[in-house]
C-alpha cells in the first residue's frame, strides 16, 4: 500500500471523529416534545436539542433560500453548473482551525428517470491542503444517506454541515458523514457532495429511485469538477452508506453509459438498499420504518397511476402517514398529536397511530384497510410491485467497472445483509472486483437502527484508506468466491 504522513492522519481522523458523532448521535438527539401554546424563545428552535443551537446559533436561522429555484429555462446538457455561490457557513459548525478549505454551493442540471431535465443542488468542499499522493488533486463525490424528504433537509441547505433543521416541524438531522468529508479534506482530496433531484429544490424528492440517484451523484462530479476548474478525466471515487450506499452504487451501474468521461477509480458502497421489498420487510416493525413514506411519496411523483391503488388500499391513517413523510427531516421532535407519523430513530415521534417511538416500532398495518402490511401489498398487487421491483428500485442491473468496496452489517436492523452480499455476488459473477465486508457488530437494541449505524461508524477509515489506495494506484482487492 502507498501511505503518506497525510493519508495516515486522515484515516486517524475519520476513526476519531466519527466516535464524536456516535456520541452526537446518542446524547443529543432525544426525544423532544413541544407544546405548540409556548412560544419558542430567542435562540431556541422547537424540537431541536438546545445543545446542537448553543453549539452553532446559526441553526436558528431560517432556511429559506433563493438559490435553489432554477431560471425558467435550464441547460439541456446533464452536470452542467447553473450557478454557485460562496458558502462559508457550512465549514463554520466545528471552529477547526485550518479546516478544511473552502466551500461553495452548487445548483447543476439533472437527469430524471424519463430522460427530462431537472435541477438538483449540492455543495463542493475544496481542500485546504494539498495532496500528497500520486497523480492530480482526487475527488471523492459523497451521496449522502437518509435525511428526509424536505428541502430543508438537503445538506447543502443547512446552516451548517452538523446539522440539518426544519424549523416549522421541530426536526433535526445530524449529518454523521461530515467526519468523513472532514478526513478526506485533510488528505487534500476535493469533496463533492449531492442532494439528489428533488431534496432541496423543487418537486418531491424521488427517494431510493436508484436511477435518479445514480445521475444526481453523477452530474454532481460533473458540476463540481467544472467548478474546481479540473480536468473532467479527474481521479474521482464514489462514497456512500444507506441511501447513499445505493445512490453510490446505482452510479457506479450508470458510469459507463451515462458518463463515460468521468475517470471513476472505484466506489464505496455501504449497506446499500438494493432491493426495495426486502428493506420493507426488515425496517416495518421498527423505528426506521417511516422511510417508507418516503419511498411511496417518490413513487407517486413518477407513477401518478399508483394514487388510485393507495387510495384503494391505505386507510385515513396510512392517508396522515403519507401527507406526514412527504415533507419532513428524518428525525422529528414530535409534537404528540394524531397526525405526526414521521419518527425514523430512536428518539422520534411520539405520534399515534403506527408511528414509531422511542419504545415502539412502526407498524404499517396500522395503516391499510385490511390490516395487511406494506411488503404483502406490494408483493400482491402488481400495479406496486411492478414499479417498486423495476430496474429503478432495485440494484445489480449492471456491473461497475471500477473496483467497488460492499460493507454491511450481519446484524443490520434496515438494510438487510443478506442483500447487499447477493449484490456483491452478482458483481463478481458479471466479472466485477469486488471487496466485500460483514461487519460483525453484535444486535444493539434492535429495531432502533444503531445496528444500521455502528457499522458506517465503525468502519469508514478503512473505507477512505481503500479509496486512497484506489487513487494511489494500488492494485483493488478482491475477495470473489470467499464470502
Amino acid at each position: 500500500m502507498v501511505y503518506s504522513t497525510r493519508h495516515t492522519t486522515a484515516v486517524r481522523t475519520c476513526g476519531a471523529a466519527v466516535l464524536l458523532s456516535a456520541l452526537t448521535l446518542t446524547t443529543t438527539v432525544t426525544p423532544a416534545t413541544a407544546d405548540p401554546a409556548t412560544p419558542a424563545t430567542s435562540g431556541q428552535v422547537p424540537g431541536v436539542p438546545p445543545a446542537l443551537v448553543a453549539a452553532d446559533p446559526t441553526l436558528a436561522e431560517p432556511a429559506d433560500d433563493p438559490f435553489y429555484t432554477p431560471t425558467a429555462t435550464v441547460p439541456d446538457a446533464p452536470g452542467t453548473l447553473i450557478r454557485s455561490q460562496f458558502a462559508p457557513h457550512l465549514l463554520d459548525a466545528l471552529d477547526i482551525a485550518g479546516a478544511p478549505g473552502r466551500a461553495d454551493k452548487l445548483l447543476y442540471t439533472s437527469t430524471a428517470q424519463d430522460g427530462s431535465t431537472v435541477a438538483a443542488s449540492g455543495f463542493v468542499i475544496e481542500p485546504a491542503g494539498q495532496w500528497a499522493g500520486n497523480g492530480p488533486t482526487p475527488t471523492i463525490v459523497f451521496a449522502p444517506g437518509t435525511r428526509g424528504t424536505g428541502d430543508e433537509c438537503a445538506p447543502s441547505r443547512a446552516p451548517g454541515l452538523l446539522a440539518g433543521v426544519d424549523r416549522e416541524k421541530g426536526s433535526v438531522n445530524i449529518n454523521y458523514e461530515y467526519p468523513v468529508f472532514l478526513a478526506a479534506a485533510a488528505a487534500g482530496i476535493r469533496v463533492i457532495v449531492t442532494d439528489y433531484i428533488g431534496l432541496g429544490t423543487p418537486g418531491q424528492h424521488t427517494y431510493v429511485n436508484h436511477t435518479e440517484e445514480g445521475h444526481a451523484v453523477l452530474d454532481a462530479a460533473r458540476a463540481g469538477l467544472s467548478l474546481a476548474g479540473a480536468p473532467e478525466n479527474s481521479p474521482v471515487a464514489l462514497y456512500g452508506y444507506s441511501q447513499g450506499g445505493g445512490a453510490a452504487a446505482a452510479a457506479a451501474e450508470l458510469a459507463a453509459s451515462y458518463a463515460p468521461e468521468l475517470n471513476i477509480r472505484g466506489t464505496f458502497a455501504g449497506a446499500p438498499p438494493a432491493g426495495l421489498l426486502s428493506v420493507a420487510d426488515t425496517v416495518d416493525g421498527t423505528t426506521m420504518g417511516s422511510v417508507l413514506g418516503f419511498a411511496f411519496n417518490g413513487a407517486l411523483v413518477r407513477y401518478p397511476q399508483l394514487q388510485s391503488t393507495v387510495d384503494r388500499y391505505f386507510n385515513d391513517e396510512g392517508r396522515k402517514f403519507l401527507d406526514s413523510t412527504r415533507d419532513t427531516c428524518t428525525v422529528a421532535g414530535g409534537s404528540g398529536d394524531d397526525t405526526d407519523a414521521t419518527g425514523s430513530t430512536a428518539g422520534s415521534s411520539g405520534g399515534s397511530g403506527g408511528a414509531p417511538t422511542a419504545t415502539t416500532g412502526f407498524d404499517s398495518r396500522k395503516f391499510t384497510v385490511d390490516g395487511r402490511s406494506f411488503s404483502d401489498l406490494i408483493r400482491d398487487d402488481s400495479s406496486l410491485s411492478s414499479v417498486l421491483g423495476n430496474e429503478h428500485y432495485t440494484l445489480g442491473n449492471r456491473t461497475p467497472d471500477a473496483p467497488v468496496f460492499i460493507l454491511n452489517g450481519r446484524n443490520d436492523d434496515t438494510i438487510p445483509w443478506s442483500q447487499s452480499r447477493q449484490l456483491a455476488a452478482d458483481y463478481c459473477a458479471a466479472g466485477g472486483t469486488v471487496k466485500f465486508v460483514t461487519d460483525e457488530t453484535p444486535p444493539i437494541l434492535p429495531g432502533t437502527g444503531l445496528g444500521h449505524m455502528v457499522p458506517q461508524l465503525a468502519k469508514s477509515g478503512e473505507a477512505v484508506s481503500w479509496i486512497i489506495d484506489r487513487f494511489n494506484g494500488v492494485e483493488a482487492p478482491d475477495n470473489c468466491g470467499s464470502f
